[in-house]
């Protein structure tokens, strides 16, 4: 099994306005992050939302995602994911065996066809544990990791995230070159929009 988790909960302060909702390419930005991962055949999906963006919950769901809103904004991106998590745990029992794609909510040119490469290459590697793509040597977005680094993650000192434990990990991760070079892509600011507009979108 392959879950698929979607931290939500950030401020958007350089973009200025809620970034995941704006339009791009007839589909708000969470929208398209969700089809390219359905188009790939990830199930479930979840979304995990804080306060100041809670009206996404209902696209998110109406798009096949499930849902947690948190009733506080978090701290930073690491207890927003250890958050959905535990919502995944609970609600899923993942084994050890299955795997989980950490997907930024704010990547909407993420290629279903990335993903699929991910989790193929997880299938013929299985000495590897995490998965990153890569451009022409860079490494991009999302990241696929085993479940058992679930637990590494919450081991982490306070202020790490998954970066540090990828870092701590250089034995288990697999780069996986692809050929998009959206993988590369972030929205942060108005200029970030403008660019993605002028983008296809799939």
């Amino acid at each position: 099994m392959t879950l698929a988790l979607i931290p939500a909960g950030g401020k958007s302060t350089r973009m200025g306005r809620p970034k995941l909702a704006l339009p791009l390419g007839g589909k708000t930005v969470l929208e398209c992050v969700l089809a390219a991962l359905r188009a790939a055949g990830v199930d479930p999906i979840l979304v995990v939302l804080t306060p100041p963006v809670a009206e996404l919950a209902a696209p998110a769901q109406a798009s096949g995602a499930n849902t947690c809103l948190l009733p506080h904004q978090t701290a930073d991106m690491r207890a927003t994911v250890e958050a959905g998590l535990r919502w995944l745990e609970g609600r899923f029992a993942p084994r050890a065996e299955d795997d989980w794609l950490l997907v930024p909510a704010d990547h909407p040119t993420l290629d279903s066809d990335v993903v699929r490469q991910l989790i193929a290459a997880r299938a013929v590697h299985p000495d590897c544990s995490i998965f990153i793509p890569t451009f022409q040597g860079r490494r991009g977005h999302p990241t696929l990791f085993a479940w058992k680094h679930v637990a590494d993650i919450r081991d982490l000192p306070a202020g790490e995230g998954a970066n540090a434990l990828i870092r701590r990990r250089p034995d288990q991760v697999l780069e996986v070159p692809v050929g998009s070079p959206h993988i590369l892509d972030d929205l942060d600011t108005p200029d970030d929009y403008e660019r993605l507009l002028r983008t296809p979108v799939k």
